[in-house]
């Protein structure tokens, strides 16, 4: 084996025990990372996400291995497609609803088969919240829930959210916008902010594994 080829399994090494002790298994965590350009990501919800559906599946199957991998690309390529068509940051959407649902294990008061992924509705441990037909129409309702805390823009689809109607419009362009409006917690921007940290933390392993992919 040539000199070349071992430094590249000891690299990959490298990055396959780093993401296993980067990344705690609670849905935050609870420490800042530092910004730089390499781990940018916008904190408006009308913006443009920087992660793909491929880092969206890689976070939600890093967390939650039991997920069915093909059910998770379908969830992470329709939060990039209904984000874009509404203009709103998927990043900000999907680490959402990773927050909101646990990592799809729905402990909570809403069940999967609802296609709630943003808890729309459920207001304590007794309210199951609003129930979708499908995924699209629950991401769709998500996507168009954040687009009506941060923009007065018109929606791009037929609307599909009913709690629209109960949302002042534009009063949350950021994430720290959001505690005591759409949630209670006050720590419920710091918990997205960490997730979006992790999720750059996600896509950059996932650039350097590529990078030093072994021939």
């Amino acid at each position: 084996m040539d000199l070349n080829r071992i430094y590249k399994i000891v690299a990959l090494l490298f990055y396959v025990l780093l993401s296993l002790f980067s990344f705690a298994n609670e849905p935050y965590a609870p420490f800042p990372i530092a910004h730089s350009a390499k781990n940018y990501f916008s904190v408006y919800i009308m913006d443009k996400g920087q992660s793909s559906a491929e880092d969206f599946s890689a976070m939600l199957l890093f967390y939650n291995p039991n997920l069915d991998s093909a059910e998770v690309a379908q969830l992470a390529n329709t939060y990039v497609v209904e984000s874009e068509k509404e203009g709103v940051n998927q990043d900000i959407a999907f680490i959402q609803m990773c927050l909101e649902t646990g990592f799809l294990t729905f402990t909570g008061s809403v069940k999967p088969q609802q296609h709630n992924y943003a808890g729309l509705g459920a207001v304590n441990k007794q309210e199951k919240g609003e129930q979708f037909p499908d995924l699209v129409t629950g991401v769709r309702a998500h996507i168009q829930h954040l687009k009506a805390y941060a923009s007065k823009l018109d929606l791009s689809h037929d609307l599909v959210d009913i709690r629209f109607r109960f949302v002042k419009r534009g009063i949350a362009p950021t994430i720290y916008d959001l505690p005591g409006k759409w949630a209670a917690d006050k720590e419920y921007a710091n918990k997205l902010e960490n997730l979006l940290s992790r999720l750059v933390l996600i896509k950059n392993q996932s650039i350097t594994a590529n990078s030093i992919r072994i021939d």
